[in-house]
């Protein structure tokens, strides 16, 4: 009896390692391929003989359809995955094709950008800080950092401006240094932003901002019970649930400038504070990726070449990695994000377009 027993803990514990060693390796398909060029379906590649230039495109998924930010050209696009453009908002100048929808604005710099499900387009737009400034003061800011003021633009799926969005709703006070735009299950507006020294959130359901808080107000201290030694924590990331009412903030806690460990809290947007320690990652080489499904939490590795995520839940298990081997032979520039499904797609900018992949 006691050698049966034995026999079970014994495969059990196997089972344990198995899942703790699972890796899923995903394999890219192509999504859609963006030609280089300024016809409809298209976006500008600067590439001079060295290389990229500068980078100038910007692509999300949203729906099954692709989102295209071309900074070049100063439109933003939605594209069929066959490159078929169903609207065009920014400048029309030399525009040849006439059988697209089509809205003329002037945009300054596109940042991030957003749809919801009714197709409604949320788009984070720049302004330099010598434009933002008045005359006096343009001389003095060529030498401090460089921030950028921003507002979201707010379009209909017909590419029709509806509103404008600042910090409180109305566009008096800009963003600075907006982090990511995504839309809850709720179809509310969620922007992550930052400084220097903290983050903040800010919710918003049509043009009335429902929620804001300044995460730098939250102790983030820890000390050592033992030795008593104090580390400073510092917000590195912070992630939205889809539901829009938590969040979960990585902090990386340091011993002077030396980065010890890092901490994933859960944070609940209607209590205003964390109310637990989801992970502790002794050995900071995994970073936070994301959430998805408001259960899964990714991990980047970052501690080697090859793309790999750590796939944990909200115990801070890791039920999964997840491998994703990229070719970087003919690719200028390429990054990896999720769609508003938790989908992982990348794409890359080539001398020819910009390739974007599914990887399943």
């Amino acid at each position: 009896m006691k050698k049966r027993v034995i026999i079970i803990v014994l495969f059990l514990a196997a089972l344990v390692g198995c899942q703790f060693l699972k890796v899923t390796t995903l394999k890219p398909k192509r999504f859609a391929f963006i030609k280089n060029g300024s016809n409809p379906g298209e976006a500008v590649v600067k590439i001079d003989v060295y290389g990229l230039e500068d980078l100038t495109v910007g692509v999300g998924v949203f729906n099954g359809m692709v989102c295209m930010a071309d900074n070049e050209l100063k439109r933003i696009q939605i594209l069929k995955p066959d490159g078929e453009a169903e609207l065009v908002i920014g400048s029309l100048k030399d525009l040849k094709k006439k059988d697209v929808r089509s809205e003329s604005f002037n945009f300054g710099t596109i940042g991030y950008f957003a749809l919801d499900d009714d197709r409604n387009i949320y788009i984070q737009n720049k302004f330099s800080t010598i434009t933002a400034l008045k005359p006096a003061d343009r001389d003095a800011a060529a030498d401090s950092i460089d921030f950028s003021p921003s507002f979201i633009l707010v379009f209909n799926r017909s590419g029709e401006l509806q509103y404008t969005l600042g910090q409180k709703g109305t566009p008096d006070v800009p963003f600075y240094h907006i982090e990511k735009l995504s839309i809850d299950a709720q179809g509310r507006l969620l922007v992550l932003s930052r400084s220097a020294d903290s983050w903040s959130i800010f919710r918003f359901k049509g043009k009335r901002r429902d929620y804001f808080a300044d995460l730098g107000a939250i102790d983030f201290t820890d000390k050592d019970p033992n030795e008593g030694t104090v580390y400073d924590g510092k917000i590195d990331n912070v992630r939205m649930f889809a539901t829009g009412d938590k969040a979960l903030i990585s902090v990386s806690y340091y011993h002077g400038l030396r980065l010890k460990y890092i901490k994933i809290f859960e944070y609940s947007l209607a209590s205003g504070r964390t109310e637990r320690v989801i992970m502790n990652i002794p050995d900071p080489k995994n970073v936070l990726f994301d959430i998805i499904d408001n259960k899964y939490i990714y991990l980047w590795n970052v501690d080697n070449e090859d793309v790999k995520f750590e796939v944990s839940n909200l115990d801070g298990a890791i039920i999964n990695n997840v491998y994703m081997k990229l070719s970087f032979k003919r690719n200028y520039y390429t990054k990896i994000f999720l769609d508003n499904s938790g989908g992982i797609y990348s794409y890359h900018v080539l001398r020819s377009g910009v390739d974007i992949m599914r990887w399943e």
